[in-house]
């Protein structure tokens, strides 16, 4: 078990994402506020310290690090910083890992540290092993930091766009229709093709409309289409192959639309992120090129997939990514108020299931986990600890140490489909949620995320406009 090794891994994470954590511990206020145990420090401002090991006690310091979740049932003699170690350990929620008594520690190569928020103690729950923070705090005589601020790495905002409509910019999901001039990527997830307990129906149904026997129109926007993950069935992979490659060859030839394949978890490739793409043996219909050209009309992708559509920077995967991460962190606690609670006094018998469910941490959604790898600068934060990450002899491949995607999207989302745009300030290291529908901020640059549905049990996919990121859902039903 010993015979492979990841630390290169995490070296070369913490160098890529360092000094954009240091960028943002640089706007931090300087001054001190109460905060329990750290009151009595007598310092105005805080010291860079570059290794953990040179952290210094009683000392406001910036430090930047990979954060690593200890557990009390772990093999670890970390646990001596717990207060009460062998107390209460259980389970925060049934389909999370997190316990009551995990710890956090900060690493790098020359240590750890263990820290604690004395703010909100279940901070240490939204945070896995992995990733990068800058933290700003005080150690204890005990070698506990007690931790003031704690920063992601900064973010590059992609290129902004400009748009030829910048008058209007309303959200495709309220019924608006963005320029008919305007390309389209169509994201579908989960065709599931071959599998006896799919039907088939709505793949058949979204290929007439690709070949526009139902909106010509509309089915002229689409320019490209991106099968994110699980495009084959898993109960019987020869006949999902072959099913396959005969929707893949209707799109590319009677629609004549440009198709990316990503392989998932369960498609006949590497298991270990980042998949490679499928064989071409596997899809010799869809890949066969009839027309002379030099480019192909089908593409076998990696998972995850990065692409230039339109100049806008495409990025996503299958959706592994976000639902083992799902498992690791959890929102912060919600405390009901002093009102609710008086209110609630009479049915605190009937309703106490009801109560305790609604207070106790819950997982964060697939489109919070989406959005919080985006802002850790790391598509795959659980690996490898947790993901399977193959051996890269390069480092880490999961880190965003280049430009923001302008389009971020996970596929095969069990809760459905979910969106969110984030607008970028002038400040690159800022992003604001948005509805898209602010005129004033068109031309400010923009993420467009993205949790693509299962087609095979919703039977919708996405349109994104590549002009301004707007989306609009299609959904192709049986009456069954």
């Amino acid at each position: 078990p010993y015979q492979r090794q990841y630390s290169h891994v995490y070296s070369y994470r913490l160098s890529a994402l360092k000094d954009k954590c240091w960028n943002q511990l640089k706007k931090l206020p300087n001054n001190i506020e109460g905060n329990g145990k750290v009151t009595d420090m007598n310092t105005t401002s805080s010291k860079n310290v570059d290794r953990i090991l040179e952290l210094q006690e009683n000392r406001l310091s910036n430090v930047v690090g990979t954060l690593i979740v200890e557990r009390l049932n772990s093999n670890s003699d970390d646990n001596y910083y717990q207060d009460g170690a062998a107390g209460e350990d259980r389970q925060l929620h049934p389909e999370s890992i997190c316990r009551s008594g995990d710890q956090l520690f900060l690493e790098d190569e020359s240590g750890r540290v263990a820290i604690r928020f004395h703010s909100s103690p279940s901070y240490v729950y939204q945070y896995c092993t992995g990733t990068v923070v800058g933290v700003r705090g005080l150690v204890d005589e005990k070698g506990m930091m007690h931790v003031q601020y704690i920063v992601n790495p900064a973010l590059v905002a992609p290129p902004a766009v400009c748009c030829e409509n910048g008058n209007d910019n309303k959200n495709a999901l309220s019924g608006s229709e963005p320029s008919n001039l305007a390309p389209h990527l169509l994201l579908v997830s989960s065709l599931l093709c071959g599998d006896p307990d799919v039907s088939s129906l709505p793949r058949e149904m979204l290929v007439s409309y690709l070949q526009g026997h139902f909106d010509p129109d509309s089915a002229a926007r689409v320019a490209r289409i991106v099968v994110a993950g699980s495009g084959p069935g898993a109960v019987e992979p020869t006949m999902g192959l072959r099913e396959l490659d005969l929707w893949g060859l209707q799109v590319t030839r009677t629609a004549s639309i440009p198709l990316d394949i990503l392989p998932s978890a369960t498609d006949p490739t590497s298991r270990n992120w980042p998949q490679r793409p499928f064989h071409s043996s596997l899809l010799p219909h869809t890949l066969r090129d009839t027309t002379g050209s030099a480019a192909s009309m089908a593409h076998m992708t990696p998972n995850p997939y990065e692409a230039m559509h339109g100049n806008q920077l495409v990025l996503g995967t299958d959706g592994l990514n976000v639902r083992d991460l799902q498992k690791h962190i959890l929102k912060p606690q919600a405390l009901p108020s002093d009102d609710d609670n008086d209110g609630q006094k009479k049915e605190d018998d009937e309703d106490d299931n009801n109560n305790s469910t609604s207070s106790s941490p819950q997982l964060l959604t697939e489109l919070e986990a989406l959005e919080q790898t985006l802002r850790w600068s790391h598509i795959c934060p659980t690996g490898p600890s947790s993901s399977s990450l193959g051996m890269v002899p390069s480092g880490d491949p999961m880190v965003l140490n280049r430009a923001t995607p302008n389009i971020y999207f996970c596929g095969n989302c069990e809760e459905g489909f979910a969106t969110k745009l984030l607008t970028y300030d002038d400040d690159d290291a800022d992003t604001t949620g948005s509805d898209g529908d602010d005129a004033s901020e068109i031309e400010k640059p923009k993420t467009r995320l993205v949790c693509i549905p299962k087609f095979s049990e919703t039977g919708e996919a996405v349109l994104v406009n590549l002009q301004t990121l707007d989306v609009e859902v299609l959904r192709f039903k049986t009456n069954e």
